[in-house]
């Protein structure tokens, strides 16, 4: 390995290491909560050293954000692959985002966080990655939602991109349920988890073709 590409990868163990201390940091507190000078101690390294790979403390955030994004991304695709027809695809992709809800509450707290108010999202560094992840994401139901009406497991009348948002938005609510709203499940003896399930079966009843 040449000198040149020594460097190269110490520079890249360095931007890494640097990203993993700031998402714990992030992950425990919250962004607003953690400043550059808390990254800089835990880190070990002066701010001026970090500002060599992250512009801001934005920049380190949205660097989080979009690992993230990466891994729903994957997960997705995987599993919007093992359908065999479209309405199984966009199921699929249903369980798919709920998944990466359970398993990574971190990184989809992150992200849901990055479309708030609290940023000027286009300004800032990786957004256009993560809006171009996005837009695959959208992508992908779409195209299921196309095949669906093309296998006919869809209804022939459905606005592919009008269902992929009403996916996709309501999606994040469920979520998203406040503590007044889960107490309410509660004492109907319905889980979260349960609701979700229920919520996915609704979607699935709303697009489905039941003439087929």
């Amino acid at each position: 390995m040449s000198v040149k590409d020594l460097k190269k990868q110490k520079k890249e163990q360095r931007r890494k290491y640097i990203l993993d201390i700031a998402e714990k940091l992030f992950f425990i507190h919250g962004y607003d909560e953690v400043s550059m000078n808390d990254i800089s101690y835990e880190v070990g390294l002066n701010k001026a050293t970090i500002y060599r790979y992250f512009k801001n403390k934005e920049s380190l955030y949205f660097s989080i954000v979009l690992r993230g994004v990466g891994i729903f991304n994957e997960m997705l695709k995987s599993k919007v692959q093992a359908g065999k027809t479209g309405i199984e695809k966009l199921e699929l992709a249903g369980r798919a985002y709920f998944e990466f809800y359970k398993n990574y509450p971190d990184y989809h707290d992150a992200y849901l966080y990055s479309k708030s108010k609290r940023f000027e999202f286009k300004e800032i560094e990786h957004s256009s990655q993560i809006d171009s992840l996005a837009k695959d994401v959208m992508k992908i139901i779409c195209d299921a939602i196309k095949e669906g009406i093309d296998d006919k497991t869809m209804r022939n009348s459905l606005n592919p991109v009008q269902v992929a948002v009403f996916v996709a938005v309501t999606a994040e609510r469920i979520v998203e349920l406040s503590p007044q709203t889960l107490n309410l499940l509660k004492k109907q003896k319905i889980s979260h988890e349960k609701f979700i399930d229920d919520s996915m079966d609704l979607w699935k009843h709303m697009v489905m073709n039941h003439l087929k």
